[in-house]
């Protein structure tokens, strides 16, 4: 890859139209497109939670499930869709990352829980998903990360663990696994390798902030889903994708370093620390999950 700043800064500007557009267009862009957003598509919502969890697949829980697949959620406002990670669930309140585009749509955020969530992949009624409204208590159009707080009390078993190594942005040819909700009704999973970090300023940011730039390029609905290293500790959060060399896109994650900005500035970071013991404590007593949509 190009590494002359006169690339990057091309590269901002490409990236920013993947990012920005009307909200009167946006929902109507349901093709792959330069200039795509992928938390716009029209999709009717979700009913049921068979949609997300395929009822012939039975595998027993993988090793990183409860660190991925069960803390991903789909989350709703407006004609924008997405996907959303549980970063923290204490006494205290259920703290949800995703990316700041997601929510930019006027009107009430939306959650939808599913039985994955909670464990409980074998329950047959009809009752799920379950619909929990949702406040935005941080944000960062520079970084494209935001913070949901669910309003109503809700302790959630699941919580992604967040990369605290201390070694950096994951280094070129890292292998990574992408979480997400595509279509607004399929729940997957799939990896991809780190081809750069970058630091681009997008056109509704005012300053710059740092994205991961990946092989693999994301489908509608995944906006806001989790990046995850193989050991489970999410590193970065789906924003889309931009043509970095004629002819080929590529993904965008926002990065880690811009999750840890945001949780620092308003004082978010204690709670995700509670519930980080949480995420490393076995779970027992559970039904084996099924495998939702896993690539």
């Amino acid at each position: 890859m190009p590494g002359s700043s006169r690339f990057w800064a091309k590269l901002a500007s490409v990236l920013a139209a993947a990012l920005v557009g009307s909200p009167a267009r946006l929902p109507a862009q349901t093709s792959r497109r330069p200039g795509l957003d992928e938390s716009h598509v029209e999709v009717r919502p979700t009913r049921r939670a068979e949609a997300l969890v395929p009822t012939r697949r039975r595998d027993a829980v993988a090793p990183g499930d409860d660190l991925t697949f069960r803390p991903t959620v789909l989350i709703r406002r407006g004609g924008s869709q997405g996907s959303g990670t549980v970063i923290a669930s204490s006494a205290g309140g259920t703290l949800v990352l995703t990316a700041s585009h997601v929510l930019r749509d006027e009107g009430p955020i939306a959650i939808e829980l599913h039985r994955y969530n909670v464990g409980l992949e074998r329950e047959a009624d009809g009752s799920w998903p379950l619909i929990v409204s949702a406040e935005v208590v941080a944000d960062d159009p520079s970084g494209d990360v935001a913070v949901l707080k669910v309003r109503k009390p809700l302790q959630l078993p699941y919580v992604a663990r967040l990369d605290e190594s201390g070694d950096g942005p994951p280094r070129p040819e890292t292998l990574v696994t992408s979480l997400g909700v595509d279509l607004g009704n399929r729940l997957s999973s799939w990896k991809t390798k780190v081809v750069e970090t970058a630091r681009l300023q997008l056109e509704n940011g005012e300053v710059e902030r740092p994205f991961l730039i990946t092989l693999k390029i994301p489908e509608h609905g995944r906006s806001g889903g989790g990046l995850f290293t193989q050991e489970g500790r999410l590193v970065g959060v789906c924003v889309g994708h931009a043509e970095m060399i004629k002819g080929r896109r590529m993904g965008v994650f926002a990065s880690i370093e811009s999750v840890r900005r945001l949780l620092r500035e308003h004082d978010l970071a204690s709670a995700v620390s509670r519930s980080a013991p949480r995420a490393e404590a076995p779970r027992r007593g559970l039904a084996p999950a099924a495998d939702p949509g896993r690539d």
